[in-house]
């Protein structure tokens, strides 16, 4: 029915008269009254047919009513017939109805997230679907966990700190960090398929907020994905510092490897020799294993057309606990390493024309002495939907 509206409203529209705006109400009720309205809706979807027509009903018929005058001989016209002829006909119906119910139906939900581009409405990610509503099976995504926790110069890495704000708690030049791979399977959100992660997390590290109050975690200086997707959703929802680049992952029973690269040119190498099974209860669940509070990042948006301007620039924290409690995991399978070993390279900004300034850091950052290796499995996987500004 509503498509032999539309070819009314399209082709044979009369001049504003009854019938047209007749057809023109038929296919925005239909619009507004869709199949599988529930009754209590009804009358506030009736108000929002009003709103829709009322203006376009009575502008059209004002028209009409100008064009039948008899006109005064010597005296211009009292209407611009061709303005009338633009608005009576370059109109859909349809089309305008739908953009007024689109818009009436993501204003009755308040929470939903929105990412350019914004025309086509919220957008589907890991913490909602394209209605509004949370993605299920959180509890069945699969997570293998890699990672080498070793000792290096905190004086080194204070270099890369965002600002000021973040420290560490500890005095002292020697520190921990991590370098972490995650290989996440069975997302309901990519349609039951995955991806891979790389990050490297500073531990013992503090942010000190404007009014000498603190924050104890461990920062996310840089992770790297294997997929657009999550790292759009990452970066401007979350606040992470995402970038991609292609990241394989190899696991057997006694050994793990893990390759970075961008086009071929790998800068990441780490590799788990000697993998020996441990008990699941033994793992906390945190990178690292610190009882800190969580995830330290630092988000920064550019203003458009001022380069060296932010939009936004502020601390973001992921706290543990509330991460857990949401969607908490379970770990299957944990083993470890007494072998392993990092090898990083810079190349140089011909090979990473993007990412030569980050690689060259990784490859410069000192390995005192390797104190931990593991490759943890398990299922649950949250959607750091905890995530939020500090201040």
């Amino acid at each position: 029915m509503v498509s032999k509206v539309r070819q009314g409203t399209d082709k044979e529209t009369d001049q504003g008269q009854g019938a047209g705006q007749a057809m023109e109400d038929a296919a925005a009720l239909a619009v507004v009254l869709p199949k599988g309205t529930s009754p209590e809706d009804v009358t506030e979807r009736l108000h929002l047919y009003e709103k829709i027509r009322m203006e376009r009903a009575h502008t059209i018929q004002e028209f009409s009513r100008q064009a039948g005058k008899d006109r005064i001989p010597g005296q211009p016209p009292t209407i611009k017939m061709m303005n009338y002829t633009n608005y009576n006909f370059g109109h859909d119906a349809h089309d305008h109805a739908t953009k007024a119910f689109n818009r009436y139906l993501w204003s009755k939900k308040k929470d939903l997230y929105w990412r350019m581009p914004i025309g086509f409405g919220p957008f589907p990610g890991p913490r909602q679907d394209f209605y509004g509503r949370r993605q299920p099976s959180e509890l069945e995504r699969t997570f293998k966990t890699i990672s080498v926790k070793f000792l290096t110069s905190r004086t080194f890495l204070e270099t890369i700190l965002p600002t000021d704000s973040f420290r560490f708690k500890e005095p002292g030049t020697v520190c921990t960090a991590s370098l972490s791979v995650t290989q996440l399977n069975n997302m309901s959100w990519l349609g039951g398929g995955g991806y891979n992660h790389l990050g490297l997390y500073i531990h013992g590290i503090e942010y000190v907020k404007r009014d000498g109050a603190s924050v104890n975690g461990t920062h996310l200086a840089v992770l790297f994905e294997s997929l657009t997707d999550p790292i759009v959703s990452g970066r401007e929802e979350l606040g992470m510092p995402k970038l991609f680049c292609d990241i394989d992952v190899e696991h057997h029973a006694t050994a793990a490897r893990v390759r970075a690269s961008w086009r071929g040119a790998r800068f990441a190498d780490i590799s788990l020799k000697n993998l020996r099974p441990d008990a699941p209860e033994t793992e906390h669940g945190t990178i690292g294993g610190e009882a800190d509070y969580g995830i330290l990042t630092y988000r920064y948006i550019p203003s458009v057309g001022e380069p060296g301007k932010a939009d936004a620039e502020y601390a973001c924290v992921v706290p543990h606990e509330e991460e857990a409690r949401d969607v908490p995991a379970t770990v299957h399978a944990v083993s470890r390493s007494s072998d392993a070993s990092v090898k990083m390279e810079g190349h140089d900004w011909e090979k990473l024309p993007t990412l030569h300034h980050v690689a060259k850091f990784l490859a410069e950052m000192p390995i005192y002495e390797v104190v931990g290796a593991k490759v943890v499995e398990g299922t649950g996987v949250p959607n750091v939907s905890a995530a939020r500004r500090i201040e």
